[in-house]
């Protein structure tokens, strides 16, 4: 309204009201300073907080991640425990006997090699070692009943049932100084008396290091552990508090930590939240952190896991979009100023000039608040599939150490029963569904973490023979004919051989398989050829073909038309051939079939970027 008063007012109005419509349009121009200064505020202080919220969710991600693992660990225990102990149910725990299974100790032992075991050690049942693996002089016949664990077994415990002890230091040996605890199972007899104790020595320092120190987001992000039943520090970082109590280690100095321990020691759920701490670069200041925790359950006991980053580290990731967001505000503000300046000097011509200024302004603001709340979404979803890949990474790594374990003990029950007919198929079976599920952990993590691609120039031609040749056996018991035509002129194509080979060898399995479920008239046609500047490989089937349904996110992971199939051989092969800069392309033949073409520049990638 100010702007449109002074737009009516004629040119020689008196100097009174000169100043008057100055001193007003002063006055607007404060009040636009002041606007735009909050507006700016109050966007930066919207996109701290929202990416502080979804940062502290990828921490709490990470950090179930790696408790999931520990978990994982300690399940591997457990079952290793159950086996030793079935060993000896039907018969006596004596030394006698512990050398007749001798064997199978030590390969249960070696089993967990790759985890932070020290010894696995047998008692029988008035808790005197009668096996000891690796072997130990020293320790071999000594008695051991008066430890809690072996009370625990002899007293309390269950057939299935483990103890886990709390943590000691070692006393002597390669691992004297460190910090362990015990694994324990009860060996009992069919009608529950109780025969002895079966135990792991775990070697606490090397799991933490191994999965809670080598836990690190950012440059000082890291992870820590502590004992909720016992309420104390377990894994410090920092190596300074470890081993104290909450109340000695946060009460009096760390008031908001305390708290949030206390909490999460009582509740024993998942969680968020900030506190602070020593700065890990001056341990003399203070420095506030964002920290994401979950609790992970070892047997009878709860621990609290927690990873955390300085906030300073959290801010410095939004710095680009903080900065040029200042930017534009100065801009905005200096544009203001400048405003006011010509209002002074030519109060109707400023007064136009000023009205469309401000409007400009303003949309430039809308359009730049737009472009930092789209440039933040993006962060965000990248964010999430990362983690989204880390996660799929942890679940294929947790899943296949248990299923190796599996495995072995399939097999060492195969060798001790020896079974036949009936039994002896259903051992083959198990053994065959253990491939399919590795060989599906397999594409996951083809798919999960892609390998840049290695280029150098390759017959194209050369390399589809070399797969038809590998699959001619298979072909020929499917009944298919097949014909390979190749254009003349054909040049050496850039790109990896071995990624190239893998997604011919992909397409040509998938119609193999496609037309053994088909008609009497089955057909491959291949065709390698040149497109400009592209290399074209066609494979054409006479197949069922591909439903319209499942036609259009065919190459997204885990869809498949196949009922045992993975889903994931075409998602791969999509993502070699954008990493080659080319595309991948599917539909259904004129005369029924599929058909899919893959693309790929002669030349290789382009270069200095990836597709």
């Amino acid at each position: 309204m100010v702007l449109s008063l002074l737009a009516s007012q004629p040119s020689g109005f008196p100097a009174g009201r000169r100043w008057g419509v100055a001193l007003a349009s002063v006055l607007l121009a404060a009040a636009l300073l002041v606007w735009v200064t909050r507006t700016a505020d109050r966007i930066r202080d919207e996109a701290l907080e929202r990416f502080f919220e979804q940062y502290n969710h990828q921490q709490l991600l990470l950090a179930r991640q790696a408790g999931r693992t520990i978990e994982g660990i300690f399940a591997t225990f457990r079952r290793n425990l159950s086996l030793v102990a079935s060993l000896f149910e039907q018969g006596r725990v004596t030394a006698d006997e512990a050398r007749r299974f001798s064997n199978s100790l030590r390969r249960i032992y070696e089993t967990l090699s790759d985890l932070p075991i020290i010894d696995l050690v047998v008692f029988d049942r008035e808790g005197t070692v009668v096996a000891i693996v690796p072997e130990d002089a020293y320790t071999l016949g000594r008695n051991y009943s008066w430890r809690g664990y072996f009370r625990w077994a002899r007293d309390q415990g269950r057939p299935g049932q483990v103890y886990v002890t709390p943590f000691m230091t070692m006393k002597g040996g390669q691992h004297r100084g460190d910090k362990a605890l015990i694994v324990a199972e009860g060996i009992y007899g069919p009608g529950g008396e109780f025969k002895g104790v079966v135990t792991f020595t775990v070697n606490f320092d090397r799991l933490a290091q191994d999965h809670i120190l080598s836990v690190r987001i950012g440059k000082e992000g890291y992870a820590w552990l502590v004992d909720a039943d016992e309420r104390s520090v377990l894994v410090d970082p920092a190596g300074k508090i470890g081993g104290q109590s909450f109340e000695q280690a946060f009460h009096d100095r760390w008031p908001v930590l305390y708290r949030l321990l206390d909490r999460a020691a009582r509740e024993r759920r998942p969680g968020v939240g900030w506190y602070e701490f020593e700065d890990p670069s001056d341990p003399e200041k203070t420095v506030r952190k964002l920290v994401g925790y979950t609790p992970v359950r070892v047997q009878q006991r709860v621990w609290i896991l927690g990873v955390c980053t300085p906030v300073r580290e959290v801010e410095a990731v939004m710095g680009t979009f903080l900065k040029e967001q200042g930017r534009f505000t100065a801009a905005a503000i200096g544009a203001i100023l400048l405003g006011s300046l010509v209002v002074a000097s030519a109060l109707t011509a400023w007064n136009r000039a000023l009205s469309r200024r401000v409007e400009a302004r303003t949309r430039d603001l809308n359009r730049a608040r737009s472009e930092l709340e789209a440039a933040f979404d993006e962060i965000v979803a990248a964010k999430r599939m990362a983690a989204a890949g880390n996660l799929a990474l942890g679940v294929v790594h947790e899943i296949r150490n248990p299923l190796s374990s599996i495995r072995m003990n399939i097999q060492m029950l195969r060798e001790t029963v020896r079974p036949d007919g009936d039994a002896e198929e259903n051992f083959a079976i198990i053994e065959e569904e253990i491939q399919r599920l590795n060989g599906l952990l397999q594409g996951i993590l083809s798919f999960a973490r892609p390998q840049h691609p290695t280029v150098v120039p390759v017959d194209l031609a050369g390399i589809v023979r070399g797969v038809t040749a590998l699959c001619e056996e298979r072909l020929r018991q499917a009944g298919i004919d097949v014909a390979v035509t190749v254009n003349d002129g054909m040049p050496p194509v850039t790109c990896d051989p071995d990624q190239v080979r893998q997604v011919v060898l992909n397409l040509v399995l998938n119609a193999t398989e496609a037309m053994e479920a088909a008609g009497p008239v089955r057909r491959l046609r291949i065709e390698v050829g040149r497109d400009g500047p592209w290399a074209v490989v066609r494979v054409a089937d006479t197949g069922p073909g591909i439903p319209p349904e499942v036609l259009e996110n065919l190459f997204d992971p885990f869809v498949t038309t196949k009922a045992g199939g993975g889903g994931l051989g075409l998602a791969v092969s999509q993502r070699i051939v954008l990493r080659h800069g080319g595309r991948i392309q599917a539909e259904n033949g004129p005369d029924g079939g599929a058909v899919l073409t893959v693309y790929l520049p002669v030349d290789g990638p382009p270069a200095g970027e990836e597709a």
